[in-house]
């Protein structure tokens, strides 16, 4: 890449992002950035660049066409795996429409209406085995109230069988918080292994799984097809939850607006999604062509580009000054955490559903709910891709 040396360097995955993020915000419309072991992108992070180059024909998301660096990066580079699956987020131009296309159906109106039933259904269950209120017990909202209602959402979802619906929630569990003494390729392999076998007829009509296999995909791509669904759906669905809970713990008196009914809890996700976003870089796209964005830069043809989505609902060009308070009875939200232009996040419908579910249901069930731990003594996630808390152990 020819420019000057990156201001910032992602070696401290997790911390700081909202920081680094109006750091780069500041520096210009794209800035070079070191990513993991040295590979380099241009960072954008302004609202209105984000929606330009999201919407542009010569930004690319598929890095074995347009990304000439790839041969040098190390295949054991963490997300090398995750930029070359031939996955619908990976792909560009009309193999992009094909695969997303395949998969819409699932995500119907009709189809998100008959999630909700199911999930206003599992969530009173879920919420039985917190504990009860006022107990004093601690449970951790990520792991075991966020992370599960997503894996179930997914099994849902997809038409996953009864009888396959705990070894499937195991799967996913492996896949999307793996050990760290763990292969990643090996628990890929096994879980791909194990998607494919959930491709048989007999699914609910609707699902995943059903619409996958009465497209025109191959077999592989099905399995691509759910694995990119779990890869994307759990972890940000689980953040979501877990980032607005932490906000409104640590925003009492917007708690007591919101349970008091004066501020929505349609609000708080929206709200959630613009200042504290659960997916704030999302990697990777290239340039097809030299793009000119001002002010001196320009990013050349297959020069890679990593979209900080969650750094766009804090521009203060879009949201004003106090842009990076969190504030849920603000009029403006303005935001791009699902993504924008053609590679929108597909099931932004039933992310939204499932957060103002769980969160609704959480705070009603425990309404003395407090945080265990003081909120600066929190783990975040060891990652620039995500962000949040590591865990949030809350008394009920």
């Amino acid at each position: 890449m020819s420019v000057d040396p990156a201001i910032v360097r992602f070696d401290q995955p997790g911390h700081r992002l909202h920081e680094i993020n109006a750091r780069l915000r500041t520096a210009g419309p794209a800035v070079p950035v070191d990513l993991l072991d040295g590979v380099r992108a241009w960072s954008v992070t302004r609202y209105d660049v984000l929606c330009r180059l999201t919407k542009d024909e010569r930004v690319s998301r598929d890095a074995q066409r347009h990304w000439p660096a790839l041969p040098s990066v190390p295949t054991t580079w963490p997300l090398h795996q995750f930029l070359v699956s031939p996955t619908v987020l990976n792909a560009y131009g009309a193999d992009h429409t094909r695969l997303r296309t395949a998969m819409q159906g699932a995500f119907s109106p009709a189809h998100v209406r008959d999630l909700e039933i199911a999930l206003r259904e599992r969530v009173p269950v879920l919420l039985d085995s917190l504990g009860t209120s006022g107990s004093r017990e601690v449970v951790d909202v990520r792991a075991e109230y966020a992370h599960v209602l997503a894996g179930e959402t997914i099994c849902d979802l997809f038409g996953v069988d009864r009888s396959r619906r705990e070894e499937t929630k195991a799967v996913i569990h492996a896949f999307t918080v793996p050990s760290p003494d763990a292969d990643p390729d090996a628990v890929t392999h096994s879980t791909l292994a194990f998607l494919r076998s959930l491709l048989r007829p007999g699914s609910p009509d609707l699902s995943l799984i059903s619409t996958l296999l009465s497209s025109g995909l191959t077999d592989e791509e099905r399995v691509l097809a759910l694995a990119v669904t779990v890869a994307g759906g759990v972890p940000s669905s689980t953040g979501l939850i877990t980032n607005a809970v932490h906000a409104l713990l640590t925003h009492p008196e917007q708690l007591s607006s919101v349970t008091g009914g004066d501020t929505s809890w349609a609000a708080v996700v929206e709200e959630t999604l613009r200042a504290d976003a659960p997916v704030q870089h999302m990697p990777l796209r290239y340039a097809v062509a030299d793009i000119d964005l001002g002010e001196g830069v320009v990013i050349k043809q297959g020069e890679a580009i990593i979209m900080g989505f969650g750094a766009g609902g804090r521009d203060p060009q879009v949201n004003g000054p106090a842009a990076a308070v969190f504030d849920a009875g603000r009029e403006n939200r303005t935001h791009v955490a699902f993504g924008h232009g053609v590679h929108r996040c597909i099931a932004e419908p039933l992310g939204r559903l499932l957060a103002v579910t769980a969160l609704s249901a959480l705070f009603e069930r425990f309404p003395q709910l407090r945080l265990a731990t003081p909120s600066a003594e929190l783990p975040l996630l060891p990652t620039f891709v995500f962000h949040g808390k590591a865990s949030l152990p809350v008394v009920v």
